[in-house]
């Protein structure tokens, strides 16, 4: 049955229609997806000889076409002076073929390391001080078999769309791919770019599933033919299902939370340092002095020196009775000199002060 499903043509079952909001709908698919594929791939590759400019123009200039073109195929199919049927499927083939050839190019470049390029100066930078562009490219650069999975993927779908038979699945599979592409792109703040050019391929997507959105939702709806309902009430399956929200509530209220001190949970700024009395300060890059202090989960705690290769981290122990805090390193060695000392909260900042190494620490600390 379901072999027999994906084997269907896509419009085999679907009756073409006269009317203009259809020829809308796939006229802006048309002009969008044709149009996005051209100006990626034409100014990726053509803009050493066609100046970028010229390149958007012509463009621009064929979206409008597309745009005007259903007013004038539902006045000319009325006068029956046009094969509307036929005019149709070079449109949606014209659609189909655009999306393979920027799916396929997609894939190669990933092959070929012309995508996630991320300089390699750039990736020996904190973390935190990376986008969420540079972040993402970083992550899928890490492991190149996974970059090359990916590839397939894009190049296999483009495969399956040029063939009748296995175009409707080809277009189901791009559908995840492309909404996990599209959410990478949104949430990471990638450029409004390659944004766009995501929610435009979903559309052509979305044009093509919509025709057969009937057969669709009849199939996966259907009950699952190897899996046999219980033979219960209704109520006790009602319960059944309602405990899967009540048991992450369950484990969550017996949960040692790792968050201790939540009102302490950040980065903070190292302000008015003073060590023996004596007011330090960087001034320099180069001054190895405590300008960063971290406050994390499961109470673990970070010096930065004025260099994030600089750093004393441990665990805090905090008696919140009368303010006393020990920490307990244990990088860049367990055998360094505890941290005791008082954490005070006044005035809406917290004053840190104690001893370490034989010399008094005294602080404000300022949340970033």
């Amino acid at each position: 049955m379901i072999s027999r499903f994906f084997a269907e043509n896509l419009n085999s079952s679907i009756m073409y229609s006269t009317s203009l909001k259809n020829k809308i709908w796939l006229c802006l698919c048309y002009g969008l997806v044709v149009g996005a594929t051209f100006l990626r791939l034409s100014t990726k590759y053509f803009s050493p000889w066609i100046a970028p400019p010229f390149l958007l123009a012509a463009t621009i200039i064929f979206l409008v076409a597309a745009l005007l073109l259903p007013y004038t195929w539902h006045s000319t199919e009325k006068k029956n002076s046009i094969n509307g049927s036929g005019l149709k499927i070079k449109l949606e083939h014209r659609i189909i073929y655009a999306f393979s050839l920027d799916m396929i190019m997609f894939g190669f470049h990933k092959i070929e390391g012309l995508q996630m390029m991320v300089p390699l100066g750039i990736l020996d930078t904190p973390f935190s001080s990376l986008s969420g562009e540079t972040l993402v490219w970083a992550f899928f650069k890490y492991s190149y078999p996974f970059t090359v999975f990916i590839a397939l993927v894009q190049i296999i779908i483009s495969i399956l769309l040029l063939f009748t038979k296995t175009r409707l699945f080809g277009l189901i599979l791009a559908v995840p791919v492309l909404v996990f592409i599209t959410c990478l792109d949104f949430f990471y703040q990638i450029p409004q770019g390659p944004l766009i050019h995501g929610i435009i391929l979903l559309l052509g997507i979305f044009y093509f599933l919509s025709q057969d959105s009937k057969r669709l939702i009849h199939f996966i709806f259907q009950p699952l033919q190897g899996s046999k309902s219980l033979k219960i009430p209704s109520y006790r399956k009602n319960i059944y299902r309602v405990s899967l929200f009540i048991w992450p509530v369950f484990f969550y209220c017996i949960y040692d939370y790792p968050n201790k001190h939540p009102q302490l949970y950040g980065k903070y700024e190292v302000q008015n340092l003073k060590i023996n009395e004596v007011a330090f300060k960087a001034k320099t890059p180069k001054d190895s002095i405590l300008s960063t202090i971290y406050m994390d989960l499961l109470d673990e705690i970070a010096f930065d020196f004025n260099d994030y290769r600089y750093r004393y981290i441990g665990n805090y122990s905090l008696n919140e009775e009368n303010d006393s805090i020990t920490i307990r390193w244990r990088y860049p060695s367990d055998k360094l000199d505890n941290f005791k000392g008082k954490l005070i909260r006044t005035n809406g900042q917290l004053i840190l002060d104690g001893n370490m190494n034989g010399e008094s620490l005294e602080m404000i600390l300022r949340k970033y």
